[in-house]
């Protein structure tokens, strides 16, 4: 995905002069200029990413130009780019053919330069205008949830995000009405954007949400940015503020997340550290999970299919956690007696002994009476979760199963560890 700020112009024409004119009026900071001499060239370029705008030679020697802009007016991706036809065929049936493909312009060679390269500034300011339409909050004028997933897009390496999540704001709206509520909405944002410096990127996730996001900052930098938003926050006094509710405070999340994990599987994580550090207190940065994980072990999964089995495990993997893995109930049961597993997950069907077995089995003896126990199925029935539950499983979650969910309750029992009424 291209660069929020940045647009690309792909220039299909097979006249080397023309190319560099055309190259010369257009360039500008904000844009990248991209020649393709073949209609094969084009595709390529079209495939390696977001386009803005093309300008359409319909002599092209592969093609004639008017089957590539019906190509491109057939595939989602491009259909609503403005394509420029450039041509010195200029017969009114070719004209009129052009149009009725789609084209969004006819422009004959020779062409002035300069009404030109004006007309082409015009049609992509549009484009531009719409894309921060829907890359932007209406409320705010900061990023919404899309503009921040491409913002993370650029990103080749890891990048650091912070979840800004106003204490008390849903209980607190309720009492200032919508009208007021949006004022502090843009006040809390002006005052965010203030407090933080131009290369963070900042957004609104929705209600009292927000998210900052860092392409070029380390951890350390990060959770000091948010300790100064924070500061910045408590010195709001907005007039709809009752005083005896005291000044508006937030909880910040700020984590480190890899270029090949969601925006929405890192938000979930920022919201179980705010839920965790809430847990203590509100009203500061939790840079790290609050309560030490238990690492120093294995996790042990029990689980024969295949496509369940290769989810879990990156996703836990990637959590940093040692798993190990068998297909079969009985083979894991024999491994856990020989080296004890920091927390389980079984599947209830699985050939050798089946999940409610080994549950059994590992409860029976004292060595497991402190290691949790999920119970991982398609078995949904009442009395199949009654029965886990009373067999002495921590938690059950049912098949087609959320991995960011799953990695959160993970979490949960990893850091806690089982419930007194478990035990």
């Amino acid at each position: 995905m291209k660069a929020p700020d940045r647009q690309r112009v792909l220039i299909i024409e097979d006249d080397p002069e023309i190319q560099y004119i055309l190259s010369v009026i257009l360039a500008e900071d904000d844009r990248e200029i991209i020649g393709a001499v073949t209609a094969q060239q084009a595709r390529a370029a079209l495939e390696g990413g977001d386009i803005d705008l093309v300008i359409l030679d319909l002599i092209l020697p592969d093609a004639d130009g008017r089957s590539l802009l019906s190509e491109l007016r057939g595939e989602p991706a491009t259909a609503a780019v403005p394509v420029v036809v450039l041509t010195a065929r200029a017969a009114p049936e070719i004209r009129q053919d052009c149009y009725a493909l789609g084209a969004d312009a006819f422009v004959e060679k020779p062409f002035d330069p300069e009404e030109f390269g004006a007309d082409i500034a015009v049609r992509l300011e549009r484009v531009a205008r719409a894309e921060r339409e829907a890359l932007g909050d209406p409320l705010t004028g900061l990023l919404n949830r899309a503009g921040l997933e491409a913002v993370c897009a650029e990103a080749k390496d890891e990048v650091v995000l912070g979840l800004i999540q106003v204490d008390r704001f849903g209980v607190r709206s309720e009492g200032w009405g919508w009208d007021a509520s949006e004022r502090i909405v843009r006040e809390v944002a002006t005052a965010l954007r203030k407090a933080l410096p131009e290369n963070v990127r900042l957004g609104r996730i929705g209600g009292g949400d927000f998210a900052l996001v860092a392409l070029d900052e380390d951890l350390d930098a990060v959770s000091a940015l948010a300790e100064a938003a924070l500061g910045a926050l408590r010195h709001l006094r907005p007039d709809d503020l009752a005083s005896e509710e005291g000044p508006l405070t937030a909880t910040i999340a700020v984590l480190s997340i890899l270029p090949d994990t969601s925006l929405e599987e890192s938000l979930e994580i920022g919201r179980q550290r705010i839920f965790q550090a809430r847990a203590t207190e509100g009203d500061h940065v939790v840079a790290e999970d609050v309560g030490d994980v238990a690492r120093d072990g294995h996790v042990l999964v029990a689980e024969d299919d295949e496509i369940s089995a290769t989810i879990l495990l990156h996703r836990l993997e990637k959590e940093g956690l040692d798993v190990v893995r068998f297909d079969n109930g009985q083979e894991a049961y024999e491994d856990a007696l020989r080296e004890a597993p920091i927390l389980v997950i079984l599947d209830v069907k699985m050939p050798g002994l089946d999940g409610f077995e080994v549950l059994e089995r590992l409860r029976k003896d004292h060595r497991f009476s402190s290691i949790p126990v999920i119970m991982l199925t398609s078995m949904g029935q009442e009395a199949d979760v009654v029965r886990a539950f009373r067999m002495g499983a921590d938690d059950y979650v049912l098949k087609p199963f959320s991995p960011t969910e799953l990695s959160a309750r993970v979490r949960r029992l990893l850091t806690r560890g089982r419930s007194p009424a478990s035990l």
